[in-house]
């Protein structure tokens, strides 16, 4: 996996927010991303870039927060305004859309369209595929 530094990490306030969340709406984050988000709550990484099968130099914003009185949290957009109540975002990118969670893969959501790319069949793949 790529050496990521995670920057502008806002500690949790409360250490069993993710857990509280979990129970909260009935989700389950796999491990690897459950990690990721509890150790860089908020946080953007340094590597932030991913290719997709149709565009290269696509961008990863930050990680949704579980603070709820920060200004980029999980709470102001869960559910998706979608159709679709299965994906958990977790992470946006620059444009307005999120990084969403659904049946353990990673997918972006094109907030325009209401549509979805698939990235990764996990989180960890995910990471792997971020670049400079």
């Amino acid at each position: 996996m790529n050496d990521i530094i995670w920057k502008y990490v806002k500690p949790l306030k409360n250490a069993n927010a993710i857990d509280v969340f979990e129970k909260e709406h009935a989700v389950s984050f796999p491990t690897d991303l459950r990690e990721i988000l509890f150790k860089n709550n908020g946080g953007r990484p340094s590597l932030k870039y991913y290719d997709t099968k149709t565009e290269k130099d696509k961008e990863f914003k930050t990680l949704l927060s579980f603070n709820e009185e920060d200004s980029e949290t999980v709470y102001k957009h869960y559910p998706l305004d979608s159709s679709d109540k299965s994906m958990i975002p977790f992470a946006s990118d620059p444009a307005g859309n999120y990084f969403v969670l659904k049946d353990n893969s990673i997918y972006l959501w094109k907030h325009e369209s209401d549509s979805t790319i698939f990235l990764a069949s996990s989180f960890s793949v995910f990471l792997s595929m971020l670049h400079e």
